[in-house]
Parts: C-alpha cells; sequence; structure tokens
C-alpha cells in the first residue's frame, strides 16, 4: 500500500503567484483608466458635438423667417414680428419637429441659480391671427410645443436688430423692432451675452426682407 504524501507550495511559487496576479491586476487598472480617459473624451466631443448642431439648426430658423402676413385694425397688414431686448418672436419655415411652419419665441429666463437661459419654444402656426399668436405668447401657451435650451449658465443676455427704418431712409441697430411699426423684417438679429469673464456675440441673418413687399399693405389696407 503507497500512502500519497500532500505537498504545499514554496514561498518561490507563492511570490511568483503573488507578482503575477499583482501584473493582472495593474493591467487591469490601465485598460480601466485608458477606457475612462476615452469615454470622457467621446462625452465631452459629443457634448461639442451637440452644441454646435443646436446652434446650426438655430441659425437656420432664422434663415427660414418668413412673411407672415398678420392683420390688425389699428396698424392693417405687417409681416409679424416682434423683438424686444429679453426676447424676440417670429415665424419661421424650418421647426424643430414636423413639417408644418411654426412660429417662435425666444426668451430670456431664470436658469434656477441666479443665472440666465436661453430658451427656444414653438408652436405650428396654422393660420394663427395676430391676437392668437399674442395671446400664446402672453399666458404661456408656447411653453405646451416643442422646447430648447440654446444658452445656459448666462450672467447676461440682450437682443439688437439691424433692419431699415424708413422714416430716416436707412439701415440702423434698434433694440426693439416690431413689425406692426417696422412694417418688414429686419435684416439681422444680434445677441450678445456674457458668461463670467467671457463675452460673447451670435449674428443670424433673416433672408427674407424685401421692401417691395411693403406695397402689401397699401394694396390690402381697404379691405375688410
Amino acid at each position: 500500500m503507497h500512502r500519497s504524501e500532500s505537498r504545499g507550495y514554496t514561498l518561490v511559487e507563492v511570490i511568483v503567484a503573488i507578482a503575477i496576479f499583482a501584473v493582472m491586476l495593474m493591467l487591469a487598472g490601465m485598460a480601466l483608466n485608458q477606457g475612462l480617459r476615452q469615454y470622457h473624451g467621446l462625452m465631452e466631443k459629443g457634448l461639442d458635438f451637440w452644441s454646435y448642431a443646436r446652434m446650426i439648426w438655430i441659425d437656420k430658423s432664422f434663415n427660414s423667417v418668413t412673411d407672415y402676413y398678420v392683420r390688425t385694425r389699428a396698424d392693417g397688414w405687417f409681416p409679424y414680428f416682434r423683438g424686444g431686448t429679453d426676447s424676440v418672436s417670429y415665424v419661421s419655415l424650418a421647426p424643430l419637429a414636423g413639417k408644418l411652419p411654426v412660429v417662435v419665441w425666444i426668451k430670456k429666463e431664470a436658469d434656477g441659480n441666479g443665472s440666465s437661459a436661453l430658451t427656444y419654444y414653438e408652436l405650428p402656426v396654422y393660420t394663427m391671427t395676430y391676437e392668437e399668436i399674442d395671446r400664446s405668447g402672453l399666458f404661456g401657451d408656447y411653453r405646451k410645443g416643442q422646447a430648447i435650451r440654446m444658452l445656459e449658465q448666462l450672467d447676461s443676455v440682450s437682443f439688437r436688430y439691424y433692419g431699415y427704418d424708413a422714416a430716416k431712409g436707412r439701415y440702423e441697430w434698434f433694440d426693439r423692432f416690431e413689425g406692426n411699426r417696422m412694417k418688414r423684417l429686419p435684416a439681422l438679429i444680434q445677441v450678445s451675452y456674457r458668461q463670467g469673464d467671457s463675452k460673447g456675440s451670435l449674428v443670424f441673418n433673416l433672408n427674407v426682407n424685401s421692401l417691395l413687399k411693403t406695397a402689401y399693405n397699401a394694396t390690402y389696407s381697404n379691405k375688410p
């Protein structure tokens, strides 16, 4: 009868096993760190990409502004446009969602932490009158539609408008630009903002600004 003898690990074998295990842990840690760095890099690039894509789309919205004529008893026919220092509203053929033309509101709003944000809202315009659009803006119905944040964590933001002043016979910058008073659309919209120590300015071009369309009011002003 043979007696089996159990043989333990030698000190050298234990040291080698520990060394191999330590090397495997080190390699796994390096791979994890490399993966996290790549992930964070992709996330940053992704955020930059979406910020860039968002501004490209907003630019398209402004470029697709259309002469959506509305009428009031006091002002007759005029292209809908309302521009102030902290908001702007217009009708665009390039919606955020769907294919229908939309009435757009871009508003300066409180960000919740003492700063401001610039938010885009839209609703299908269908055949809305000036009064219906005005009520949607006054009572906040625009919040029922699509929305997107353009800029966030701003210390200040303001709008200016470059357009033709018929009374002076020249183009100039305005702090306010109303379609019912100017009877036309502005040529440019400037958004100036400050974020900490940095300042920025965005300028958007409106492609439909024919002065010939001012004849529309004269042609239809006597019609009910």
